[in-house]
């Protein structure tokens, strides 16, 4: 594969050598291995002679052989990839010096292609052009492709042939795991019980490409034949409560082999819940597969079936011994409130059986989730399910008839551990986000029956889990895109036009802006984390929600009707409820406004305008909305609104960096990040409030338009260079766009934005550039959604 500029900047030199170095000492402790068995059984036979011997002998002589032969074929693995480094360094730094040549002449270098950089004076006679540089650093990129593919090539002969010469994986036999789970329950562990377990654990689970594979949504075939039953037989055996017994008895060992035997116990049981994971002859994990009592644990309800029988300990002592510190900690804190408990239970003990019932659950999912591994996607939606009729079940408290009305004791943390397992798969979260919990396209349930408890639940972790359904999708995108996984990229663009809907619909948006009812609290206040995972999971989006782009699954009236920006106003509102996620929708909306400042100067579209004006109004509308949902009095309406704009062009360079990283849209923003740390950029944006007539939407753009004209120029410079007339210089150096050392800055807070905005304007001129026309379609677009002029009544919310 051709890599970009961006790959070879950030070339790994240490990889491959170190490959080499892995596989040379794979190679040596087998050889050393094979050598030791050889002296040793020649040492203990020598006096051993008959036909048995003779054929032990022969045994051992073609073991031997074998080890031999595989031993070769790794070293030849060692040196072809050694001499993959070689070529392939060797081809990198000639590119590099190539790129490197283009930025000494004054041209920026980006995956998009040269252009002329801030510094660029001109090409000498002789010397190569912009494109003569592209086509050079080009050429050099092929042939690290070139040479890549060769070298693929070669190696994956060489690993076919170790394939062939390799003896196939032992298959586990019947008895396996029901002999295993017997050694380990005899009341003692010996190191050697240990390495047994550890050996057929690590056999019967995944390495870590396999789980990287998982992460990806890829099927893994990776298990040896019998790998399923011994897992299904070893936690059928266990069952919850023998898990949980030995994964205690392993972290009292505290040993190294203990803790990796920890450690592979709960990632079994992932693996055994997988669909994906499959054996040599496709066997495959599932839901299913899973031992009944802790199915039970995952679907237990108030009043199930799975609760009857449960007795409740008859003394209070055996009743205090069955609860986990916390909860005893809290009950023994008041006085008489552990007997209460315990006589409430034995008066009401299906209540009882379903406190319980999610106290092992908690325990037991907590466990599970230190594991390595991905959930099933039927054991995640199981997961979240329960999740979200737990939260209900504590909502619905002080009704007098519910299991915590009967028995007050605060089970902390139950949900959220479910919630931690579950959403590590994120097609589990993309279901449920869809409300289509068997992947087939078609909705199972009504999703705001998942989402609305999970969402609203007043969560100990302030919605740190349950935002964890929704806060993968910007990363994904990027991340798919690279490996041009188009499943991934369209999986998590509908996964965020789902959340979209969800948070859009105005029952919806009036619970998250009021959750405990008429005049509370916001969900930004109530869960803080949950909202700046919402904002984590959309801003990669905004363009979608600004109309930009509908290029993707994503259409253009898949949210709204077209030119309607009613729900985007109220994601944006939901924004502003919290500081950190007013952060990173303003860091995400500075950036895609350059990226259309960047396509405007491209000439061939007005439309680049529109959708910076609509954002600014979006971003406004939000903000102000967000105030007028919390404060009924102008004055702390303004304050908070003021905040808000700060908070909203604090910028988070990481917000930036990652979208210009993995956006494929932003990769030909030139000069993105030239300026956006300029304290006098922020203060643009955070106009003061003393009067009416600085605030947003009184028509005067004077704040956005020196803002605007900005941006085109800085992009005008970054991709042409500066302009070339002395009286250009000189104006924009007057007002301080041009610093002392040659570069553009946004102007000084002593400039007038007038006189800045003028200066720049002409500068503008010099590229073809029409500011005014530029200032006509952004002053358009804004009027979509909000008007310019500020009546004397605040603005209704976007419901």
């Amino acid at each position: 594969m051709i890599p970009s500029v961006s790959d070879v900047r950030q070339w790994n030199w240490s990889a491959l050598s170190e490959q080499v170095i892995s596989t040379e000492s794979v190679a040596t402790r087998l050889e050393d291995a094979r050598d030791s068995i050889h002296t040793s059984t020649n040492d203990l036979w020598s006096a051993w002679t008959g036909t048995v011997a003779d054929a032990a002998a022969d045994h051992l002589d073609c073991e031997r052989k074998s080890d031999t032969t595989i031993a070769y074929e790794l070293r030849e693995i060692a040196a072809a990839t050694r001499r993959a480094d070689e070529d392939l360094a060797h081809a990198a730094r000639v590119a590099l010096d190539r790129i490197a040549a283009a930025e000494r002449a004054g041209f920026t270098v980006s995956d998009g292609g040269v252009a002329a950089g801030p510094d660029f004076t001109g090409v000498y006679d002789g010397e190569p052009d912009a494109a003569a540089h592209w086509s050079m650093i080009q050429d050099a990129l092929r042939v690290i492709g070139e040479l890549d593919d060769d070298h693929a090539r070669r190696i994956g002969g060489i690993v076919s042939n170790l394939i062939d010469v390799a003896p196939p994986p032992a298959t586990f036999s019947p008895d396996e795991a029901t002999h295993d789970w017997a050694m380990l329950n005899d009341g003692t562990v010996t190191s050697e019980d240990l390495a047994r377990f550890t050996t057929n654990l690590a056999a019967a689970g995944l390495d870590p490409h396999s789980l990287d594979e998982l992460s990806a949504g890829k099927v893994v075939t990776a298990l040896p034949a019998g790998a399923f039953d011994y897992l299904e037989n070893l936690y059928g055996e266990a069952g919850a409560a023998g898990v949980m017994e030995l994964q205690q008895q392993l972290l009292a060992d505290g040993s190294a082999s203990a803790l990796d035997a920890r450690d592979s116990l709960a990632s079994g049981i992932l693996a055994l819940s997988n669909e994906h994971v499959r054996d040599v002859n496709d066997e495959r994990g599932g839901w299913d597969r899973l031992p009944q009592d802790v199915r039970d644990l995952v679907e237990t309800r108030p009043g199930a079936v799975q609760l009857d029988g449960y007795q409740v300990p008859p003394t209070l002592s055996a009743f205090m011994d069955t609860l986990p510190p916390d909860i005893r900690s809290e009950l023994e804190s008041e006085p008489g409130a552990a007997a209460a408990a315990h006589r409430n239970a034995l008066a009401n003990s299906g209540h009882a059986a379903y406190i319980d019932s999610v106290i092992r659950g908690r325990e037991f999912w907590e466990f599970v989730g230190t594991g390595n591994g991905t959930p099933g996607a039927e054991l995640g939606t199981k997961l979240v399910e329960s999740a979200a009729s737990q939260a209900s079940v504590i909502d619905t408290t002080g009704s007098g008839t519910g299991p915590y009305d009967t028995i007050p004791i605060t089970v902390g943390h139950a949900g959220e551990s479910m919630l931690d397992v579950a959403t590590s798969n994120h097609d589990v979260s993309a279901r449920m986000l869809a409300g289509d919990l068997n992947g087939d396209g078609r909705t199972d349930i009504r999703r705001d029956d998942i989402l609305t408890p999970l969402f609203t639940h007043s969560w100990d972790d302030g919605g740190e889990s349950a935002g964890r359904l929704t806060n993968w999708m910007t990363h994904e995108m990027g991340e798919a895109h690279a490996a041009g996984d188009t499943a991934r990229v369209d999986r998590a663009e509908l996964a965020a036009l789902h959340l979209s809907q969800y948070l859009s619909h105005e029952e919806n948006f009036d619970r998250l802006m009021d959750v405990h009812g008429e005049n509370t609290s916001s969900i930004g206040e109530v869960n803080p984390d949950l909202v700046r995972a919402f904002a984590d999971g959309l801003h990669g989006y905004i363009p979608e929600l600004v109309g930009a782009d509908d290029t993707g699954v994503w259409r253009a009236d898949s949210l709204e009707p077209v030119n309607s920006f009613g729900h985007a106003q109220r994601i944006f509102t939901l924004m502003a409820t919290d500081s950190d996620s007013s952060t990173t929708f303003g860091s995400a909306s500075t950036t895609f406004g350059r990226h259309f400042a960047s396509e405007f100067i491209e000439g061939t579209s007005n439309s680049p305008a529109a959708y910076a004006g609509r954002l600014q109004a979006l971003v406004d509308t939000g903000i102000y909305n967000a105030a007028g949902e919390k404060f009924n009095d102008r004055e702390s309406i303004e304050e908070y609104a003021q905040q808000r704009r700060s908070d909203t062009y604090n910028t988070n360079y990481t917000i930036v960096r990652n979208l210009v990283a993995l956006d494929p849209r932003l990769s030909g923003t030139v000069g993105l990040l030239m300026d956006i740390n300029s304290s006098a950029m922020h203060d643009a944006f955070v106009p003061a409030f003393e009067s009416t007539e600085r605030s947003p939407f009184t028509g005067d753009f004077s704040q956005y338009g020196a803002a605007n004209s900005y941006h085109l120029l800085e992009q005008a410079v970054a991709q042409h260079g500066m302009p070339q007339d002395p009286r250009i210089l000189e104006n924009l150096r007057a007002e301080g766009i041009i610093g002392i050392d040659g570069g553009l800055r946004y102007p000084p807070s002593s400039a007038s934005l007038l006189d800045a905005t003028d200066a720049i304007d002409q500068a503008l001129d010099t590229y073809d550039i029409d500011y005014n026309k530029f200032r006509s379609y952004y002053i358009d677009g804004y009027g979509y959604i909000a008007r310019p002029v500020r009546d004397s009544t605040y603005l209704e919310s976007p419901r």
